[in-house]
């Protein structure tokens, strides 16, 4: 196993009495986390490290970066926690249950058995290798998936008392499992198992309308510019029924399965009824749009269902979610409103990237009945950079650079002026989103920022809005937010103040993924956005993941000098330094 690339002091966690270490994700989004004494102290993607998105994979790079971080070796670990357990009695239970009905429903196929058999292999190879990294000492925990879905959703939530739901395509055979969180320990109330799965008719959809598996967040932001006129067609798909449960009717998808590899699509059936799928690239048409729409309805329906029944069940109104259905900002920004719950917590990689911190999570709280503590202290829990580290970086390339007095006051008149602005500072984030420490930052009172910065910068779908960064304590006077929104997971309606003074960050459908900084979160770009507030009369601005289309989020500084290099980036704020490009020394894009 490697070093990470760059550096970081570690501290001195060898006094600590117990260390677990999570592994996560490995068909896709594979990380690493690591637990000790009760704390995250580290916890990362690989594809932050290998540079390849949605890496998928063991995670050297990002296992060697958490024990780095928290000053130990492999020895030195207590309880090595993975993140699903294949071939168990239940898989059994469900292989025979193929068997029987593969000549009924599509959905089935030879695939799945194949991937049992490989599953079983797998679960050998692993255990081999997990021995191998914790030595004698370790004891090793496969933990079934939706488990960890659930861990990293409630220990890591301010709650005491919660509803747990984890939802996504499928984590060995279940769809959505539900949950009854007190305490330190969580115990499962329901299960719904495949086929019937709303991740998995989303994922089918995304890939009729053109995109990829893994585009679902495409398909969410398309659908804005629709209307939900193909609902009764999706409502035949499924049937609601009592107590929160559903059917789906797999005969309308198809769904392929082979070793590390889950792919759906629709089937003729489907297309009886919508026509072909669009050929990816084509023209998007309004017929392409409404069934986006239909699909996001359908989708609220089936979810905002199962909370009803939830909710009946456990009786508490606060709500914690997981899993990739969870990843849909726009239906989770929806949930006070259209549901019981009135408190809703979303952890940052609430996808199967966030599953090595569940798993981890897991094992600490549930199986070794540790008390609930301040397990997670935020999403900053990556990589940083001294700055000597930046200073070399900067000095490889060959780059003219300053140092303000103040480099957030410096960045925010830059943003003011219509600059694109790389922002660089502190701990990488945890999670799919860039909050304030890898971010790319423009102006939100331009109203044409948004094409300007996908122009320049982005190069992606035009229909895919940006989102807001506001501080906290004033986001309520711009969007209808029902309290703090730190991890930029849900969407909510845009206020007429916000619609008039920040267009660039208002979606088609007036609505806002939002983000909320306090100055206990992030000190300094609470205070650059402060700055901004001054400058521009609104304390926001536009914040979007410091990358370009198709690469993970900047980690270190050479990515991020890299990524502002070959962008039309005209400024970069890397640690203390400010770095600048002739052109935009003569004026921003919005000048």
């Amino acid at each position: 196993m490697g070093p990470p690339r760059g550096g970081v002091a570690a501290n001195d966690c060898r006094s600590f009495r117990m260390n677990a270490l999570g592994i996560g994700g490995y068909s896709h989004d594979s990380s690493a986390a690591l637990i000790q004494d009760g704390v995250t102290v580290a916890a990362a993607e690989e594809e932050r490290f290998t540079r390849r998105k949605h890496q998928e994979g063991w995670p050297a790079n990002a296992m060697a970066f958490c024990m780095k971080r928290g000053g130990i070796s492999p020895s030195d670990l207590d309880h090595i926690a993975f993140y699903w357990r294949p071939w168990t009695l239940d898989s059994l239970r469900n292989a025979g249950r193929r068997l029987f009905y593969a000549p009924l429903h599509p959905v089935y196929s030879a695939g799945f058995l194949l991937e049992e058999a490989h599953d079983m292999a797998w679960y050998i190879f692993h255990l081999r290798r997990l021995r191998r990294l914790g030595g004698n000492r370790a004891v090793i925990h496969f933990v079934p998936h939706h488990h960890c879905h659930a861990a990293s959703a409630f220990f890591c939530s301010p709650f005491e008392e919660a509803a747990v739901l984890t939802i996504d395509s499928r984590g060995e055979w279940a769809t959505s499992v539900m949950y009854h969180g007190i305490g330190n320990r969580l115990r499962q109330i329901g299960r719904i198992a495949l086929p019937h799965s709303v991740g998995v008719m989303y994922l089918c959809v995304t890939n009729f309308l053109g995109f990829r598996t893994g585009d679902e967040y495409k398909v969410m932001g398309l659908a804005a510019y629709g209307e939900p006129v193909y609902l009764e067609q999706f409502r035949k798909m499924y049937k609601l029924l009592p107590d929160g449960r559903y059917r789906l009717d797999p005969s309308y998808f198809t769904v392929q399965h082979s070793p590390g590899r889950f792919t759906g699509y629709v089937s003729p059936r489907f297309t009886a009824i919508f026509g072909p799928p669009r050929a990816p690239d084509s023209e998007i048409t309004r017929h392409h749009m409404d069934i986006a729409a239909s699909l996001q309805a359908a989708l609220e329906e089936v979810v905002f269902h199962i909370l009803e029944g939830l909710h009946r069940r456990v009786g508490c109104r606060k709500l914690c979610l997981a899993g990739g259905v969870a990843q849909n900002s726009v239906l989770c920004g929806k949930i006070a409103l259209k549901t019981p719950f009135e408190e809703v917590f979303i952890q940052p990689a609430s996808g199967d990237n966030g599953t090595s911190l569940g798993a981890a999570a897991w094992v600490w709280h549930q199986e070794l009945d540790r008390p609930r503590g301040d397990l997670f202290p935020g999403c900053y829990l990556g990589p940083e950079f001294s700055e000597r580290e930046i200073a070399a970086a900067l000095e490889e390339a060959k780059l003219p650079h300053t140092r303000p007095a103040n480099i957030a006051e410096a960045a925010a008149e830059l943003v003011a002026r219509g600059e694109i602005v790389g922002w660089f500072q502190g701990r990488m984030e945890w999670g799919a989103r860039a909050l304030g420490n890898r971010s790319i930052l423009a102006d939100v009172t331009n109203p044409q920022m948004t094409e300007i910065v996908n122009r320049h910068v982005k190069h992606r779908e035009d229909f895919r809005p940006f989102a807001p960064a506001c501080v906290e304590e004033a986001a309520g006077d711009f969007f209808e937010c029902p309290g703090p929104s730190p991890y930029m997971l849900q969407v909510f309606r845009a206020k007429p103040s916000a619609r008039e003074k920040m267009p660039a960050v208002v979606h088609v459908d007036g609505t806002a993924r939002l983000q909320t900084v306090s100055r206990q979160q992030n000190p300094l770009f609470h205070e650059l956005l402060r700055c901004f507030e001054r400058l521009k009369g609104v304390p926001c601005v536009l914040n979007t993941s410091f990358n370009v289309r198709g690469e993970p989020i900047v980690c270190t500084p050479v990515d991020a000098i890299r990524c502002w290099a070959a962008t039309g980036l005209d400024s970069l704020a890397i640690g203390p330094f400010l770095v600048r490009k002739k052109a935009a020394a003569a004026g921003g894009h919005g000048s």
